[in-house]
């Protein structure tokens, strides 16, 4: 066997903004082929040349938002480039998931995929507005027309079915209520808030919970019960919640474990 001598190399250091900044400018763009000088990054991004060499010797840690997305812009960093930018920054984009995941999403194929991948556990995919985007039949068979409904609360109480298939319902619809309170709390779509509590508002069950004022942020407990809308039988799953990290539109997993 041949001996390979790959000779001395310097020790790994973690990822920093600056590395990644010069980095990137060295790299061909639509605009600059050959990559950029640093005073041409600075006059692209509209940015003072000994602040850009501030970023790239590592003396400015915390750029603001505004010059990570002209250097985005740029740098032609793509979403996942983008989001490591804001990361190394410290600072938060609200571009790291520019649109939640709709049906019809090409997205949303790789997304059952991965669903139909997970059997015979449940699981779907939810949008941060509590929509239903796609599910596996598991999750379908055990609680029949929440995809259908779409919106997890509607499902819950206006479909009769949601309260032969929960087992604990009013335990389970509290804690839902209680949930939703927080979200909307946060929530930029006011206008669907409204439009879905004007709806349930004709629920007695619904009005009920809400004038109770409560809030949650989780489950107390992992674990919630079910019955098979077929056989009767009584079982429970683990719960499960992740929010997708990966490039691409915003959308949560729900994975309920059996047994």
């Amino acid at each position: 066997m041949a001996d390979y001598d790959f000779g001395p190399f310097d020790d790994l250091r973690a990822p920093t903004l600056a590395d990644f900044v010069r980095e990137r400018r060295a790299r061909a763009t639509t605009r600059f082929p050959a990559g950029l000088t640093r005073k041409q990054l600075a006059e692209a991004t509209h940015a003072s040349l000994g602040y850009i060499a501030k970023i790239e010797q590592g003396e400015a840690l915390t750029p603001g938002t505004a010059i990570l997305d002209s250097l985005a812009c740029v740098l032609e960093l793509d979403v996942a480039e983008r989001i490591h930018l804001y990361h190394l920054a410290q600072q938060r984009t609200a571009s790291s998931n520019p649109r939640p995941l709709r049906h019809g999403d090409s997205a949303a194929d790789a997304v059952r995929t991965t669903l139909d991948a997970l059997l015979p556990n449940l699981a779907a995919a939810l949008d941060d507005g509590w929509h239903i985007v796609a599910c596996n039949s598991a999750f379908d068979e055990a609680l029949p027309g929440l995809l259908r409904k779409g919106h997890v609360l509607r499902w819950m109480f206006t479909d009769p079915r949601a309260r032969i298939v929960v087992e604990e319902w009013e335990i389970e619809a509290r804690l839902m209520v209680g949930r939703f309170r927080a979200y909307a709390a946060g929530a930029h779509d006011r206008d669907e808030i409204d439009e879905l509590l004007r709806e349930l508002g004709e629920q007695a069950d619904f009005r009920r919970l809400w004038g109770d004022g409560h809030v949650h942020i989780g489950r107390a407990t992992p674990t919630f019960t079910l019955r098979n809308p077929r056989t009767a039988a009584v079982f429970e799953v683990a719960v499960q919640r992740y929010r997708s990290t990966a490039p691409g539109p915003a959308h949560q997993l729900f994975i309920g474990l059996l047994g």
